[in-house]
């Protein structure tokens, strides 16, 4: 039949053209393109591109360009001539698409490549390019055609046994990663690309699967370009799920974030350091930024060994200085894998070696560096249910702090210790690095013994402490705010027991006079009961001056008084040891007998960073003196002990709550004295609220009864 004949005849034509194309092709000789390829190349990184070998064609309905030894010249200052070398290029067209004008790449495989990153000394990287300055042709502006941005498009995309070097001639370090095999595959033009990547790093394997949009989504600012990769190491897994509105501005991020693994400890493979902290982790967040200017993560939810982390932070940097916004909430915090523990938590003690030298001072005289208070405004709430540490543990944890222009706040920091409350706040304002410094704490009723429980730690050590303190001061550093310092501090310690072996950490010397003011008569004990401790420093200048220092142990009480130099780092203490036992008569009861046998006094002096501990009659007899003469605290707590009561408690708190500088002289009503309890302790009620910075009428209470 006719149509036949034809559908015959166009066939025969269609092959005719089909081998013609073909003979042609294949006797073309494509290396006549190299010079233009070069001449490009040239024109546009201002470097050399090299192409070793022949290019080849393969026909077939996608044709095939190969390419042998590429090569591309380094930077001149570069540590090889070349800055990357393939061994061979294969990229595949499809035909049909190029008559439309678009650029279908079915694969593209790039064999054994080698690039190298470099920065120099100056920190200039290789990747910038010396283009040389020529007034560019005034071409046409590409314009998508038929309003499509997807004229470029791949298929498939194979690296095989890759190797990129990054080289810091700066810091000296050089990072190197393999690519074993990365493929970049789509089932469709226009589809996701799949990824599937295999690559080793600091001698650890990464895998990273997942997929994301089209190269043609990178162009195009109002579309949502996906971004879905999980990432695989060391036995841990991160996933990153969302997308990016305009990839190239880096604008318009939506990510969820997770990480989680068997152990965090294992990136050490990857960090080549021991990371503070092992056991499981899990770790989730929620990333949105509309410009890399303003970004926050949200949902924050993290697991790490046996810590519990929840909140949120935003970082702003739209005005001049970083604004930073936080709030986090914990069920449990467990710094201890964090800090560093201290030598002398140890059960062995390093004595220091014959060669070892001390420092003359203990107040660091280094200047304060508070540059960074400047840089960056900030706000963060933290609450958390438990907080350790090897030293403390803090149920009921609130901390509210701002930090603006240099001014940092916190205010209120409030948490339980030990079954005890105690709250701090702290005004530190920073003038180049001048410190201006208020800062105030309170604790009431915290029980060591009940504290030590939580934190695992069984050292035999208990009591009960009470402690307020009141500094201001300012200086370049501490040396410096510490010499001018004005505050108060009042301690109280009862019920309390101390393993002899705390001694030891103060040094051969002192340790042994310590063991005898302890230990006055030699008996093998293991722990120093003490019934009350006491002390109360009142600083002016720099000076703090010690109205009362008492200990109170069943066997013997220890009375000083003194002052601490903190710009000289002075101690000058005059120390007394009174057995509770002692023969008086009855008109003097103990008095004259205490004056006459005082069994060890003592002088505290020397300094901070070498104090001295000895017997010292003569700083005995000084303080004494004005025990005895005087009128004042140590006066009255001196006759307490030395009329043979069994705790000395009462009259000392009672002395802390009268303080300095000296109260009015008391109401006729006030100066009355009572013969009952009753009376004694409304006495020592009214001195207390006399005292213009102290514990409270509320700390009295552990001294109103005095131990039988």
């Amino acid at each position: 039949m006719r149509w036949k004949r034809i559908l015959g005849i166009s066939a025969a034509v269609i092959v005719v053209l089909i081998v013609t194309a073909y003979i042609i092709a294949s006797s073309y000789d494509y290396n006549k393109f190299k010079p233009r390829i070069t001449a490009l190349a040239k024109q546009y990184t201002g470097r050399d591109l090299t192409l070793g070998g022949d290019i080849e064609l393969g026909l077939g309905l996608s044709p095939t360009l190969v390419v042998n030894d590429v090569t591309f010249q380094n930077a001149s200052w570069g540590t090889r001539p070349q800055m990357a070398q393939v061994k061979r290029l294969e990229v595949q067209i499809e035909l049909l698409p190029i008559l439309r004008g678009d650029i279908h790449v079915s694969r593209l495989a790039v064999l054994n490549p080698e690039f190298l990153i470099e920065i120099d000394k100056s920190g200039k990287s290789n990747l910038e390019f010396d283009v040389p300055e020529e007034p560019e042709p005034k071409d046409v502006e590409d314009k998508p055609v038929d309003g499509k941005q997807d004229f470029l498009k791949f298929k498939e995309v194979q690296i095989e046994g890759a190797a990129f070097t990054y080289n810091d001639l700066q810091s000296g370090k050089t990072e190197a990663i393999s690519i074993e095999n990365l493929q970049l595959k789509s089932p469709e033009f226009g589809a996701p690309v799949g990824i599937d990547l295999k690559f080793t790093y600091n001698k650890t394997p990464f895998q990273i699967n997942g997929d994301f949009g089209q190269i043609s989504g990178i162009l195009d600012p109002d579309e949502q370009w996906p971004l879905n990769l999980t990432i695989t190491a060391v036995g841990s897994t991160v996933s990153i799920a969302g997308h990016i509105t305009n990839i190239m501005a880096v604008e318009g991020m939506d990510f969820k974030l997770t990480a989680k693994g068997p152990d965090i400890a294992n990136f050490q493979q990857i960090t080549g350091e021991p990371l503070p902290v092992k056991g499981p982790f899990d770790v989730a967040g929620h990333l949105t930024a509309a410009t890399l200017e303003s970004f926050k993560i949200s949902d924050i939810a993290i697991l790490l060994g046996e810590s519990k982390i929840s909140g949120e932070i935003a970082l702003s940097q739209k005005s001049p200085k970083p604004q930073i916004d936080a709030k986090f909430h914990s069920q449990k915090l467990d710094l201890r894998p964090f800090l560093k523990q201290d030598s002398s938590d140890s059960e062995t003690e390093t004595k220091p070696k014959k060669g070892d030298t001390k420092s003359n001072k203990v107040l660091p005289a280094e200047p304060f560096d508070l540059q960074a208070l400047d840089q960056v405004d900030a706000t963060l709430s933290l609450r958390a249910d438990q907080i350790l540490t090897h030293r403390i543990a803090l149920d009921k944890f609130q901390l509210d702090l701002s930090l603006k222009d240099g001014h940092l706040i916190i205010k209120p920091l409030t948490t339980n210790v030990g079954g005890g409350a105690l709250s701090s706040s702290l005004d530190l304002l920073a003038k180049g690095n001048n410190a201006n410094l208020t800062t105030k704490i309170t604790a009431k009723k915290i029980n060591l013994g009940e504290m030590l429980k939580k934190l695992e730690i069984s050292q035999g050590l208990d009591g009960i402490i009470d402690l307020n303190i009141n500094f201001k001061g300012q200086g370049k550093s501490v040396a410096a705010l510490m010499a001018g310092l004005n505050g108060d501090v009042v301690a109280i310690l009862t019920e309390s027991e101390l393993p002899v072996q705390y001694l030891n950490l103060v040094g051969g010397d002192l340790t042994t006079s310590l063991m005898k003011m302890v230990n006055p008569f030699g008996k093998k004990i293991e722990r120093a009961q003490i019934n009350c401790a006491v002390c109360d420093f009142n600083i002016k200048d720099g000076l703090a001056k010690s109205d009362v220092l008492m200990i109170d142990d069943p066997e013997k009480t220890l009375l000083g008084d003194g002052t601490v130099n903190f710009k000289t780092e002075a101690l000058d203490f005059g120390i007394h040891t009174k057995p509770k036992k002692g023969l008086g008569t009855k008109e003097t009861g103990k008095v004259s007998v205490s004056l006459g046998v005082i069994t060890k006094p003592f002088k505290l002096g020397g300094t901070l960073a070498k104090p001295t501990l000895g017997i010292s009659p003569e700083r005995a007899v000084k303080t004494l003196g004005s025990a005895l003469v005087g009128s004042g605290s140590l006066a009255s707590l001196f006759v307490s002990v030395s009329s043979g009561k069994e705790n000395p408690c009462a009259e000392a708190l009672k002395i802390v709550g009268e303080g300095t500088p000296k109260i009015p002289a008391k109401s006729g009503k006030e100066k009355e004295q009572k013969g009952t309890s009753e009376k004694k302790e409304e006495e020592q009620k009214g001195a207390s609220e006399k005292k213009k910075e102290g514990l409270g009428t509320k700390i009295k209470n552990f001294f109103s009864t005095p131990k039988e």
